[in-house]
């Protein structure tokens, strides 16, 4: 299960990246260990036997330089919430590609969040390692996928 989840994310991420914000990145190992990122953005597929979570984190650098793609302007003039924007949306669009190869119409998407992170950030998602991704050989983010299983309330469920 875990290769076929991680497979279908790196191509969605891969995907998304590539085509909305004119980013090409590489898979890679961290050897374990948590890389400093600045920013997470995060969104769920809920239905009612349980949630998957799926949760990016990118460094500030590579969070400017795409939004400055996506925007089309430079990256001095990216602000903080036109930053945030463009987070949520990759977090929305990755969900959405996700949800579109998962196949299965018992999955609806949430709303995407977004927050900034600092170093003493503890991660919620710590059951699964995360997919880390470099831009150009840097290290520029990583993603993990989580399922949670439980009961999701019916006002939690976005409807068609």
């Amino acid at each position: 299960m875990a290769l076929e989840w991680e497979q279908t994310l790196k191509d969605v991420i891969s995907e998304v990246l590539e085509t909305m914000f004119f980013a090409m990145v590489e898979f890679g190992e961290s050897g374990g260990r948590e890389l400093p990122f600045e920013y997470e953005s995060e969104i769920h597929l809920l239905n009612h036997k349980g949630r998957i979570c799926i949760s990016l984190r990118v460094s500030e650098e590579f969070a400017r330089m795409i939004t400055a793609n996506f925007l089309g302007v430079e990256e001095n003039q990216v602000d903080d919430d036109d930053l945030k924007d463009s987070l949520k949306e990759l977090a929305n669009m990755v969900g959405g590609g996700y949800h579109a190869l998962k196949n299965d119409a018992e999955w609806r998407l949430g709303i995407p969040g977004v927050w900034r992170i600092g170093p003493e950030y503890m991660s919620m998602n710590q059951c699964v390692p995360p997919l880390d991704f470099a831009f150009f050989g840097e290290p520029a983010g990583s993603a993990v996928l989580n399922y949670v299983p439980g009961r999701v309330e019916d006002r939690e469920i976005i409807p068609n």
